[in-house]
Formats: C-alpha cells, structure tokens, sequence
C-alpha cells in the first residue's frame, strides 16, 4: 500500500486508540457519585483517586517520550493501550477506594503515558505538510471518546447500585480487543534518526531550558491543563448537585454541549492557523492558543453560574467548547514550532508532563473546595488559570516565539 493512502489509515488506528484512552478519563468522573455511595467516600478520597491518575501519567509520561526514541513506537503503543485498558477492566472489580488508586489512578495512568507522544511523533511524521490538520483530527477521538464514554457510563451508573461497575467492564474489555488489532495492523515508521542519534532525555530537557518559548508554553499547557481536568472530573457531580439531574442526564450534559462546541472549535481553528501562517504569520498558532485561553475564563464563570436554567447553561457549554477548541487545535502544533524535530518526541513527553504534574492537583483541590464552601465557588474560580495561561502564552509570544521558532 502506498505511504500517501497509508498516513490516513495510520491515523484512524490512533484516532481510536485516543478515542479509548480519553474517553476512558471521563468513565470515573460520570460515575463519580455512585462510586461515592457505594465506598461510603467523601468528596476529597474521590479526588484523590483522579489525582493518584493525572499524577502517574505526568510521573511516567517523560520515560514515554524515551521509550518512542529507543524502541519501536508501535511497541510502545499497543504496550500502553494493553496496560491502561486492563487497569480499566480491573477497576470494575474494586472494593475500596484504595484499590481504584492501584487500577484506575496508577495503572491506568502509567499505561495512558506511554501512548501520545509515539502516537503524535507517527503522525506528524506523516503529516508533515498537513500536521495541524492530521493532529486536529486525532484531538477530535479525544472529544469523541469523552461525549460517548461519559453517557454511556453516565447512563450504567444510573442503573442503581454496581452500575458503574458496567462501564469500567464494558470499555476495558473492548480495549483490550483493540489492543490486539493494533498489534496486526499498525505498521512502524521509518524514525526521523538513526538509533545512535536519538537524544537523550537530558539532552531533550537541555534543548527545552534554551528555549524560553517552549518552558513558557509548558507552564501554559498545565495552567490550562488545571481548569480541563477539574471541569471533567467534577462537572457531572456538580450537575447532579446543582441541578438535581439524574445521573445519566448530568453525564450527558456535561460533555454533549462542551464537546459539540469543540468540535467546530477545531474545525475551525485549524483553518484558521494554518491559513494565518500560510500568508506569513508564524506565531498564528499561538495567536489561536491566546483567543482560546482569554475566552475561557469568562466561559467558565457563567458555566459556574448559569445552572438554574439548562438551555443557558447548554448553549454557555456549547460557547465554552468551541472557543476551548481554539487551544486544542493548535497547543501541540505551537509546541513543535519551537523544539527542533530531533528533540521533539522526548521533549513532548516533557511538556506533557510539567502540565499534567500541575493539573494532577485539580481533583484534588476542587474535591476539597466542595467539602469546604462549594463546587460552584471552586468551578468560578477556575478562570483565573485560564487567563495565568494567557498571560504566560503572550510572553513567549511577544519575546522569545520569533528567536526560537525552529523551520522543519
């Protein structure tokens, strides 16, 4: 088969695997409250288990970017699709909130880490002249997987006591099928170096600390990263709470609204950079990471404050997804811009992790928020990450984007 038609097929087998792995993310917070009643928990142990998640990923996710340089990435990637959909499937047999952690949070998350950076190195391998696009492609399994896995939790969950214990069934097992198609039909791209020229993980890190541009961006991702985690991990709760919505209609209107914004978000944003850079601007894909980011703040405190009336609140989701669909259409892209192609595996799996080493801490805090004052005040105050990130985002913009933008 030819490599134009393969590229394509390559990316419908990681659209998948992403679909799987994001969407797995959002099981835990749609069921969240059954979870809750059967443990007899309370709100901070329950943040804790997403923490003890985003927490081993940041952890792992550096050693994945090392493990795409110096073996093969679709080994990497059918061994971290196989760890993480099994840590699913076992937490459908947890008894103890102790136990989540070790399935859910830690096995889960070391699994998920391994996967994005060989997966986005193969794409925009591939991709090279279409790589906004290609990687705005792959972001669109990460929106799908969360609208579908979330209700259709959302609705085991309301099935009444063990309910939940469905989904983390029913997703596990299946990725574990997927996991061996993987294995039979990913092929492996020739890498960008020679084995022996492949960096290092200091070397990577050394590449990134001379880039003020891409430590900026990092510290950009996980302030974002901070506001994304706690608004997924709590908003079906804070739904269930606020609205008194039943759970699979507070699983369903937590993300349907959100992730049908976003979906035209990046549609439309990727046209948008890239037609912003095909006509001279370099830094389009930062300009469009900045309107992103600036919008959400707003877009976040009236979701916080808008939940007596469901179309309001439905038509704010919608506006807060699609101006979020602004950064996530380009937050990769923009990242890549300024690390050299020779860095870029290990040094993704080094944005990634400095982000979500900041965002692990959402669960937790907004769990502690709620038990102290309320979900709503902690949902309000998410904003003021989302224009951190902003500010932090012009900087490189403004100072240091046009010395370290690097050409392919």
């Amino acid at each position: 088969m030819k490599r134009l038609d393969y590229k394509w097929i390559a990316l419908g087998l990681l659209w998948v695997t992403y679909f799987l792995l994001q969407g797995s993310r959002q099981i835990y917070g749609a069921v969240l409250p059954q979870i809750r009643a059967d443990f007899g928990a309370d709100d901070v142990r329950m943040g804790a288990v997403a923490s003890a998640f985003f927490l081993a990923y940041a952890v792992v996710v550096p050693f994945g970017g090392l493990a795409a340089d110096f073996f093969r990435r679709k080994v990497v990637i059918v061994v971290g699709t196989v760890l993480f959909v099994t840590g699913i499937f076992l937490s459908s047999f947890a008894s103890t909130v102790g136990v989540l952690v070790l399935t859910y949070g830690i096995l889960n998350g070391v699994g998920q880490s391994l996967v994005p950076t060989s997966s986005t190195s193969i794409i925009q391998q591939l991709h090279a002249e279409s790589r906004a696009t290609a990687l705005s492609i792959y972001q669109l399994g990460a929106y799908a997987g969360l609208i579908l896995c979330s209700v259709s939790a959302g609705w085991f969950g309301s099935l009444g006591a063990g309910g939940w214990r469905k989904a983390f069934l029913l997703f596990g097992g299946i990725g574990i099928l997927w996991a061996a198609l993987l294995l039979f039909f990913l092929r492996d791209t020739k890498p960008a170096t020679a084995c022996s020229d492949r960096p290092s993980l200091k070397a990577a890190l050394g590449a990134m600390f001379v880039k003020p541009s891409a430590l900026l961006l990092t510290l950009a991702f996980g302030l974002s990263n901070f506001g994304d985690i706690g608004f997924r991990v709590w908003m079906p709760t804070f739904l269930q709470r606020t609205m008194e919505l039943s759970p699979a209609s507070a699983a369903f209107h937590s993300v349907i609204w959100f992730y049908a914004g976003g979906f035209l978000g990046i549609l439309v944003a990727s046209r948008i950079s890239d037609g912003w850079r095909r006509r001279g601007n370099l830094g389009a894909r930062l300009d469009c990471n900045m309107i992103g980011l600036i919008l959400c703040a707003p877009a976040v405190y009236l979701v916080a404050n808008l939940t007596t009336a469901l179309p309001a609140l439905a038509a704010v989701l919608a506006v807060y997804g699609f101006v979020h669909g602004f950064y996530d259409a380009n937050f990769i892209a923009s990242f890549y811009e300024v690390v050299t192609s020779r860095y870029r595996t290990s040094a993704y799996g080094l944005y990634a992790c400095g982000a979500f080493v900041i965002g692990s801490f959402a669960p937790s805090v907004l769990g502690a928020m709620g038990a102290a004052f309320s979900l709503r005040t902690a949902f309000s105050l998410l904003g003021v990450f989302y224009l951190a990130a902003t500010a932090v985002t012009l900087v490189a913009r403004m100072f240091f984007f046009k010395r370290d933008y690097e050409r392919d």
